[in-house]
């Protein structure tokens, strides 16, 4: 995964096409017998309140990054990791593997301060798909 096209600007379907496939994987659905349509499986979907928290960590380090600089914060960033395989543990899942497999794929790729605001963005979009998801409650 790249986040930068052959010129270096960030590539557009990053923050299109890519964030609303994103988006839509954290979804489970199931059909509905009654009326035969898909609803939103709250138990296996990622809800809004653990997207909200993860993202939220994501903006305070984004913050701390302002202060004190990249360099100093990346391990903290590389940390997250950490904390999305704990919520994902297999025993008492609090997020879905695939929200997991997301934050582990783009941290790895995060190496300088442009790769860290490019994934910034990204999540962004992930995180506006997410809501725009028809069924999606804040749940």
């Amino acid at each position: 995964m790249g986040y930068f096209d052959e010129k270096g600007v960030i590539r557009s379907d990053l923050l299109e096409k890519e964030a609303s496939k994103q988006a839509e994987e954290f979804i489970q659905y199931y059909e509905n017998r009654r009326t035969g349509r898909k609803s939103v499986d709250n138990k296996g979907s990622l809800s809004s309140a653990q997207l909200r928290k993860f993202f939220n960590e994501f903006r305070q380090l984004e913050k701390k990054v302002g202060v004190e600089g990249f360099d100093k914060i990346k391990p903290l960033i590389k940390m997250v990791k950490s904390k999305a395989a704990y919520a994902s543990n297999p025993s008492n899942p609090k997020i879905p593997r695939s929200f997991k497999n997301f934050l582990i794929t783009n941290l790895d790729c995060i190496e300088r301060e442009k790769d860290f605001e490019a994934f910034m963005l990204h999540f962004e979009a992930v995180v506006g798909f997410f809501y725009g998801i028809e069924g999606v409650k804040n749940n």
